[in-house]
């Protein structure tokens, strides 16, 4: 980066509200002041029975080095009234007993749940006449001791041990000596945020439930290094089992990590059983840390919500408040949107895309990951003979930022005292409203401005190398794109102001410095201010931090660019059509519960024509306002960004179509040539493609086929998304084998698949004799039919009336 554009980046964060990197001197003064003095006239600032006031010393090995490179005095700074002072104190010795006891309690004898399934259990047995009735108390009480014994081995496995404040301490000063080194250019976080926050806490204290976006494993990471720094106790994450491996597992568990399987898989218990670990951490009002996505997005943008968690948030509220009667009962919610400029996973993330398996975690990766940072090879940008960037071997990295959402209590969220039972809580609404609330806050760094101005001038040109300054142009109406949907952002809009007020020649130099630090497959010739797109599947992750800002206003361009010039593309068709598209695309971004009105078609099509982008016309023989497109070039670039999205359906339903009658036709052979003697061990797999085996058939054969232009179009992320939004629409259907170890597809409905593809199909230009499909209304009433089949969805755009003022 040269000297201006250093500066002006230096500028943009000064006055932006990340005002704190929280790897900068962590050793020193590990605690970082608020924005208001802690209250100090307490012992404890936390109304909980039994809050053990303990910082008693570990004599361990560990901690005992750790405590001797750092110096004692700066040791013992870290960590050291976040609890019991401000939280409870979950690292005593009382407390883990009183968890301990707790949940063996709840096995032994307070649970009712578990004598039912015992008894459920046994009966059956009594009913098969496996047992006599006069033996059924005896086998009561062996299948309840089994049952017991088995969830307290669970519970040692997979329930937090919080060994002591020692070993927080060790782990804060080791992790971040790792992390400084991965990170040199810090994690950026508000003091402000944080302060607003531990201002709600103390006003009233209860469990803070962090939610996180979930981007990296480093997410875990983050968030405690964040609160141990500004004096906050470290949450307990919720992790998947997968990373409840040898060594690992015992250590994420000292610092909190709960684990819990992917799926309970009909286990009868197993998800009682985590309910009763976390009541009993909400009741004493100990900070969880949950993402409800699920999993790490590969692809930038948010995950759907998943919903079980939540119910058993909900399912807790609602059985202390009712049931317990206790009416101070408090959950309180808090969105936090992490972005990287470029996460560490980001080249296991690209093969996972272009249709490799996940590499599963082990502890050589980790370890790996560790010994990475104290490499000390130099980190030297190499050009290749024609004086391009060659990062294929460097180690790419970048800033981190911490972005805190509103918070909310689940109180706040019901805000209904006749609300008492689980039904009547809205799930989705709450996971919806969690994740719009972190795409709000989301912070968009200049590297993904950049990524977005180079696929849209990608799709547009259609060139593979250009010079800098074609993609200036490009560039200065993305930021103004993304300024106009950011005027409430402080960040955003401070960054994006700077970068509408730079030079061309300022703006050129921040493209090739943000391609020369951040991208392996895009390249830059420096001397020549040239790009070179080699692989632009790579692009995909930071269009996508951003296209959630913009995504409705390219559909409704990407629809006035079909209709343009026809008496079609009025309100009337428009509407249907974007209403048809949402939906397809509702697997990809946040459609429902969205309050943000400049998302609704009627603004985007008024703020269009203010724009001058199009403009509006009434023919005399016409009641409709037709829409004629004014700025061609404009409309096609952000239209553009949408038809990857929609060509991915058509990848997957005609590879489905194919690959599925291939099946049949080896399936009718095999019966044919079965013999008396001969079974057929998994009728399903030689029926059904499995989804796995679908996949990677689909990206095989699209890429021989060369079908698309865009790479985007065949990715894995997308036509998962794509598969599950087909199986919700009941045209195919997932499912899995007994031993549930392959999930398969099978088509349900073959006929409006059919209809679905050759619709989309239309939408994408595709050379086709058939008619005009998307100006037939019988046709488009007939997908709005099918696309309809299984969702709840807002009929706006269908029933209410145009108003004068938007059209």
């Amino acid at each position: 980066m040269t000297s201006s554009v250093a500066t002006q980046a230096d500028e943009s964060m000064a006055n932006s509200d990340f005002d704190v990197n929280i790897l900068h001197d962590p050793f020193e003064n590990p605690n970082i002041d608020l924005k208001f003095p802690l209250p100090i006239d307490r012992d404890t600032y936390v109304d909980v029975d039994d809050n053990y006031e303990s910082l008693r010393q570990s004599f361990s090995i560990l901690n005992s080095a750790v405590r001797l490179i750092l110096g004692g005095s700066k040791y013992d700074k870290i960590y050291t009234n976040n609890e019991y002072k401000y939280f409870i104190n979950k690292h005593s010795d009382e407390f883990r007993a009183k968890f301990k006891n707790y949940m063996n309690n709840k096995l032994e004898r307070e649970d009712g749940m578990l004598d039912e399934i015992v008894y459920g259990l046994v009966n059956q047995e009594l009913n098969m006449h496996l047992i006599k009735a006069n033996d059924f108390k005896q086998r009561f009480k062996e299948v309840k001791e089994y049952m017991v014994n088995l969830y307290k081995q669970n519970n040692e496995k997979n329930l937090p041990t919080y060994p002591s404040h020692n070993f927080v301490r060790s782990a804060y000063a080791t992790v971040m000596a790792v992390t400084r080194r991965l990170f040199p250019k810090g994690i950026w976080v508000s003091n402000q945020d944080i302060s607003n926050l531990y201002r709600k806490y103390l006003a009233d204290p209860m469990s803070v439930i962090w939610v996180p976006s979930h981007q990296s494993h480093l997410d875990y990471v983050i968030l405690h290094l964040v609160c141990i720094r500004f004096q906050f106790a470290t949450p307990t994450p919720i992790a998947g089992e997968n990373l409840n491996i040898a060594i690992l597992g015992g250590l994420l568990r000292g610092l909190g990590a709960l684990f819990i399987p992917r799926t309970f898989n009909n286990e009868l218990y197993t998800e009682r059983n985590l309910s009763n670990a976390l009541e009993f951490l909400l009741k004493n009002k100990v900070p969880i840390e949950v993402f409800i996505e699920g999993t790490r997005s590969r692809d930038g943008k948010l995950l759907l919500p998943k919903y079980g968690i939540l119910k058993t948030f909900v399912s807790i509220y609602l059985r202390q408040r009712f049931e317990e009667h206790n009416p101070k009962f408090n959950i309180l919610f808090q969105p936090v949107s992490l972005t990287y400029e470029r996460v560490y996973e980001n080249d296991e993330f690209l093969k996972e895309l272009k249709g490799d398996d996940k590499k599963q975690e082990s502890l050589l990766g980790i370890l790996s990951v560790a010994g990475s940072a104290f490499s000390n090879k130099k980190d030297v940008i190499i050009r290749d003979e024609q004086g391009f960037t060659d990062n294929s071997t460097r180690k790419l990295t970048g800033k981190i930022f911490v972005k805190l959402g509103e918070s909310f209590t689940l109180e706040q969220f019901i805000d209904n005292p006749e609300v008492r039972e689980e039904k009547d809580v809205n799930l989705k609404k709450l996971g919806f409203r969690i994740l719009h609330e972190v795409n709000r806050n989301s912070y968009i760094p200049e590297v993904s401005i950049v990524g977005t101005a180079l696929q849209a001038y990608v799709y547009f040109a259609n060139k593979q190398e250009f010079a800098v300054q074609e993609l200036i142009l490009v560039f200065r109406i993305v930021v103004d794109a993304l300024l106009r949907e950011n005027e409430s952002s402080t960040t955003n809009k401070t960054i994006l102001e700077n970068l509408h007020a730079s030079s061309d020649e300022r703006l050129s130099m921040l493209i090739i410095e943000q391609i020369t630090n951040f991208f392996r497959h895009i390249k830059v010739n420096d001397t020549k201010n040239l790009v070179r797109i080699e692989s632009p599947i790579e692009l995909l992750y930071y269009k996508n931090l951003t296209i959630h800002l913009i995504i409705q206003r390219c559909l409704v361009m990407y629809i006035i660019t079909l209709l343009n010039g026809t008496e079609h593309c009025n309100r009337r068709i428009i509407g249907k059509l974007f209403y048809i598209l949402t939906g397809f695309l509702k697997n990809e971004f946040l459609f429902d519960y969205d309050e943000n009105e400049r998302n609704g078609m009627s603004f985007i099509i008024q703020d269009l024509t203010d724009l001058g982008v199009i403009s509006k016309s009434k023919a005399e023989d016409s009641e409709y306002t037709i829409y004629t497109v004014d700025d061609p070039d404009f409309v096609r670039l952000f239209a553009n960004l949408v038809q990857p999205f929609l060509e991915s359906y058509v990848v997957l339903i005609t590879n489905i179509l194919e690959m599925t009658s291939n099946l049949a036709s080896n399936y009718a052979r095999a019966k044919q040539q079965q013999t008396h003697d001969q079974i057929i061990l998994d009728d399903d797999e030689l029926k059904y493609p499995t989804t796995k085996g679908l996949l990677k058939y689909i990206i095989a054969q699209s890429r021989k086929k060369a079908q698309f232009q865009s790479l985007e179009s065949i990715n894995k992320q997308y036509l998962v998304n794509d598969l599950y939004y087909l199986n919700n629409l009941q045209l195919i259907k997932i499912f899995k084998n007994k031993a549930k170890t392959k999930a398969f597809v099978q088509i349900l409905n073959p006929r409006d698949l059919q209809v679905i593809n050759r619709f989309l199909i239309q939408l994408l230009h595709v050379n086709t004799e058939e008619k005009n499909l998307l100006t037939d209304e019988i046709n488009v009433n007939y997908v709005i039919d099918i696309t309809d089949k299984n969702f709840d969805r807002d009929l706006e755009y269908l029933e209410k009336p145009p108003t004068v003022s938007r059209i």
